[in-house]
């Protein structure tokens, strides 16, 4: 995070010549169309949604945000107001008028968060707001080591191609993007929000782990097998039948 303080950087003014397109991860026109946010680390070309998308080809439209610096652009966003002004504008752009719903998973759901209430103070408030699995970076937390792990299992599982695959940019990029959310508190919002989280944790993750994944303010909350990292993987078709249930809900009149 120290070190992101050289990154090259941009301000609004700038936005939009530093914009990365959003990625088509599935076709469908049936119901909202997801828009996903990623977390700030890379996936070494691997897209964050890529086990959840096939869960909603022929269905619905999803698709993927990118953040300035990871894994494209030459610069990164100088502050909070700045990455979401610029998602909000890409997202505006893309859907139109159309209904969507954000999705964001581990530090992907602050940045999904953020997303929404910045839509929604612009007067396009999305149908929903999913966030799975979802992580911030509070003062209490940004020390554990399960916590800092977590990007560590990158390198770790990829070896010595870590090194030609990530660039200084990509890495600054992850400290850039942690810091401006460092101490980030949510907004209230009125838009719909459905926490998933994940049953099992990862290995060494401490006793208290289940408390990682909460959130603060009204929302739905439901649990679904696999841990923090396999409930986009190998458990992705039931995160997916989770997500489909509540928002298929949403257009339901509540009992009573």
């Amino acid at each position: 995070m120290t070190a992101s303080l050289g990154a090259p950087s941009f301000g609004p003014d700038d936005s939009d010549r530093h914009a990365v397109s959003p990625l088509r991860l599935a076709t469908g026109a049936r119901g909202p169309a997801l828009v996903c946010v990623p977390g700030f680390a890379t996936h070494l070309g691997r897209l964050w949604h890529a086990g959840l998308a096939p869960c909603f080809h022929g269905e619905r439209d999803v698709f993927e945000l990118r953040h300035p610096g990871v894994d494209h652009g030459d610069a990164v966003a100088r502050d909070l107001a700045t990455l979401t002004g610029l998602h909000a504008t890409t997202v505006r752009r893309h859907l139109g008028d159309r209904p969507y719903v954000v999705v964001g998973h581990s530090m992907g759901g602050s940045a999904a968060h953020a997303v929404t209430t910045r839509l929604a103070a612009e007067g396009a408030p999305p149908t929903g707001l999913v966030l799975v699995d979802a992580h911030r970076i509070t003062p209490a937390r940004e020390a554990e080591p399960s916590l800092l792990a977590l990007p560590a299992r990158i390198p770790l599982a990829v070896g010595e191609r870590f090194d030609t695959a990530v660039d200084d940019l990509t890495l600054l990029s992850l400290g850039t993007y942690t810091r401006i959310f460092r101490g980030w508190q949510p907004e209230p919002t009125e838009v719909p929000t459905l926490l998933v989280r994940a049953t099992q944790p990862l290995p060494h993750m401490p006793e208290h782990w289940p408390s990682w994944s909460s959130w603060p303010g009204l929302h739905d909350t439901v649990d679904v097998p696999g841990n923090h990292l396999s409930v986009l993987d190998e458990h992705a078709p039931t995160t997916g039948e989770a997500i489909r249930a509540w928002i298929e809900a949403l257009g339901r009149p509540k009992a009573g």
